[in-house]
């Protein structure tokens, strides 16, 4: 069995919590912190029914963590598109949370009216894991903060990087990614797992861009790799995507773009054109920016060309059309500028 991830849009726009607890405008808490803040639950039980609105009943077996006293069929609320992933009588490990920000106070929470909520956050998306041995591991030596910080979670998540199972490694991806004390204990034979992760184009696109982001973020505790695996991917992924449809690969290569262009990193001009026909608008703006910036002259007759293929998506046609209109604009004002000061 498998999750389906983030994509596309999803990803790119969706990366802030569903269920209570705020997260910073700074920091992301590592899926481990959000999972044991004192606020959320974790249970352990069994699927006993899922509702095609979002929503799942577990049948509780065991309390992990949290302070509430849940029911015994705790029904809570998740992301639609992960429902025809789960099996109804398969054992499962969800966090969620009865709460929200309180909309009255820049801080504090309130009792959420639609009930409980699966967590959501980079690397937990959602909470709702298979119960597995790798994923009690997991959670047992994460459970404190020194276990959050240890080497031996450091052995199990760069273990289940290479776990069938793709929530899992989506799992073991945030936790590197966003624990930075965990990062400390890394050795060089752990950079090159995280590395090959990034590169292995069978993994799914949401744990790539977690460590390839951090990467760029960290690259003294995870490797120089990052610039050449985000180069790579730019230029070597199928830009109609894999075969996988559940695997676009759009939000994986918005995010190698945007750590290029973050750190002004050249990136040759046929590698930028060739995903100026993504369904995706965000990464065709991305595009178009450094396209402009490594080669404006190309930027125009880019677009044109797009514009000129019958199977052009919709929405990207639509975006093109007014991307060149807000060219044509800017140069009008370039022009009439120079008149003035002529």
């Amino acid at each position: 069995m498998s999750f389906r991830l983030c994509s596309g849009l999803a990803f790119v726009f969706m990366v802030g919590l569903v269920a209570a607890r705020p997260a910073s405008a700074q920091k992301v808490e590592s899926p481990l912190e959000l999972i044991y803040a004192p606020d959320n639950m974790l249970v352990a039980g069994t699927l006993a029914e899922i509702n095609p609105a979002g929503r799942i009943v577990i049948q509780k077996k065991e309390i992990l963590a949290g302070k509430d006293k849940p029911p015994a069929k705790i029904d809570a609320r998740v992301r639609k598109d992960v429902l025809d992933r789960l099996k109804i009588g398969d054992p499962y490990i969800v966090a969620y949370s009865m709460y929200r920000r309180d909309p009255r106070k820049a801080v504090g929470l309130v009792a959420n009216p639609d009930g409980a909520i699966v967590l959501d956050n980079p690397g937990i998306e959602p909470a709702l894991f298979r119960d597995t041995p790798a994923v009690r591991a997991i959670l047992k030596t994460g459970k404190s903060e020194h276990g959050r910080e240890s080497r031996k979670l450091v052995d199990l998540l760069i273990a289940a990087l290479d776990d069938p199972d793709p929530q899992l490694r989506n799992f073991a991806a945030g936790e590197l990614a966003y624990e930075p004390e965990l990062v400390e204990r890394l050795k060089d034979a752990d950079r090159a797992a995280i590395e090959k992760s990034v590169r292995n184009v069978k993994n799914a696109p949401a744990p790539r861009a977690l460590l390839l982001e951090a990467a760029a973020r960290q690259p003294k505790e995870l490797g120089d790799w990052w610039k050449s695996a985000a180069l790579e991917i730019v230029t070597t992924t199928p830009v109609d995507g894999y075969a996988d449809k559940a695997s676009d690969p759009a939000s994986l290569v918005l995010t190698a773009l945007e750590v290029l262009d973050r750190y002004a990193v050249k990136v040759p001009p046929e590698s930028l054109k060739r995903w100026v026909r993504n369904p995706n608008p965000p990464l065709v703006e991305r595009v178009l920016v450094m396209l402009r910036r490594e080669a404006p002259e190309q930027e125009r007759p880019a677009i044109e060309t797009a514009l000129a293929d019958p199977k052009l998506p919709d929405t990207t046609r639509k975006f093109l059309n007014d991307h060149l209109r807000r060219l044509d604009r800017m140069n009008e004002r370039k022009a009439a500028r120079k008149e003035g000061s002529g």
